[in-house]
């Protein structure tokens, strides 16, 4: 059942006659700002949930809806946001829907952005500016790869405050569509909202897939939820884990294209995966090299998971050994799953000790 655009319009505007008045202390005007935020927007949310969730697929069955107009002093830059819960536990993880409000009132922007941390060495970190922009240009791109283009969503978001919070706003911003005061009674915003959520659906497939993740990272993940699986719904890494076949799925094209690039060369290929610490033995004229293979979908290749025998062997035979990581491989989560494409990184006479190694778990046992 549809529902009139004429509440949600007024709400709107409202908002951006009130922003001119900004002021962090409690003032009649932000007192009416705040429940137009926290009361009225958020509602008009909900009531499109049907439209909302129906471009979710999966990651509506937990379609939620919340919103901040400062806590304690009043903020330039209130939002209201919606989002899947196991994808984006908080605002400041994963990535959701957003609207926000320019300092003036003279725009609003419907945006679909990230939070400010990501899980990191077992926990989560503040991002930088720098990985800020990497995670909202991989979920530009996931757009992008998917859709062909980013459709009504190709505008610049600026909020044009003072204070740090909503500067850190528009770097978490991956997408945009500025809307003026002046055009909001001529707008669509129910096709506005259907289109957002079908691009974060998008994204969320990415995100569940682990695109910004390193490989180091998804492993982590799933040692943490291992030993400490009370925490999974907490900080579970915003939705990541892949099954048992989709995981095969990766590591087979990941081998693939590691031994295609061996063969193309001029080596003769054994995979020695089943019961060698290394995937690929490869030998060429009177040498070999063994090799380690490492696939992931995500798109950052710089930290990857060993065990405690690849690590022993690449220090051994450092400078001999050869690491092949393949990332951006693109999974089909069909029934089997199937993999596809991936960026294939080939490191012969890889030193380990270039890199840095840091213990991620220990095996503790009692003496006998």
């Amino acid at each position: 059942m549809s529902v009139s655009q004429e509440n949600l319009k007024t709400v709107l505007k409202r908002i951006c006659e009130l922003q001119p008045s900004y002021t962090s202390k409690n003032t009649p005007a932000m007192q009416e700002r705040g429940k137009l935020i926290r009361q009225s927007l958020t509602s008009e949310i909900k009531l499109r949930s049907s439209l909302i969730t129906h471009e979710l697929g999966d990651f509506g069955n937990d379609f939620n809806v919340s919103a901040s107009d400062g806590i304690g002093r009043k903020t330039e830059a209130p939002w209201v946001r919606f989002y899947s819960e196991r994808m984006s536990p908080a605002p400041t993880e994963g990535y959701y829907f957003v609207i926000h409000f320019n300092r003036d009132g003279t725009a609003l922007f419907l945006t679909v952005g990230c939070g400010s941390t990501s899980w990191k060495n077992g926990s989560l970190i503040p991002l930088n500016k720098a990985k800020l922009l990497e995670k909202t240009l991989m979920a530009r791109s996931s757009i992008i790869s998917e859709h062909g283009n980013l459709g009504d969503y190709v505008d610049q978001i600026e909020l044009n405050a003072n204070a740090p919070l909503p500067k850190t706003f528009e770097q978490a911003t991956a997408i945009a569509k500025r809307i003026s005061y002046n055009d909001i009674d001529e707008t669509d915003f129910d096709r506005l909202l259907s289109q957002s959520a079908k691009y974060l659906q998008t994204v969320y497939e990415a995100q569940q897939s682990g695109f910004d993740l390193t490989h180091a990272d998804q492993a982590e993940l799933e040692i943490q939820d291992i030993i400490k699986p009370k925490r999974k719904k907490k900080s579970g890494g915003q939705g990541f884990g892949l099954s048992a076949p989709q995981k095969k799925a990766v590591e087979l094209r990941a081998m693939e294209l590691a031994q295609a690039w061996l063969e193309n060369n001029g080596y003769k290929v054994k995979d020695t995966s089943a019961n060698k610490p290394y995937d690929l033995l490869a030998s060429k004229n009177s040498g070999e090299t063994k090799v380690e293979v490492k696939g992931t979908t995500s798109r950052d290749p710089n930290a990857i998971l060993m065990t405690a025998n690849e690590v022993a062997l690449h220090r051994l035979e450092k400078g001999s050994t050869t690491l092949a990581i393949v990332s951006e491989i693109k999974l089909v989560k069909s029934t089997p799953p199937t993999a596809s494409g991936g960026k294939l990184e080939m490191m012969i006479g890889w030193d380990i000790d270039e890199w840095l190694a840091t213990p991620t778990a220990f095996r503790v046992e009692r003496e006998t």
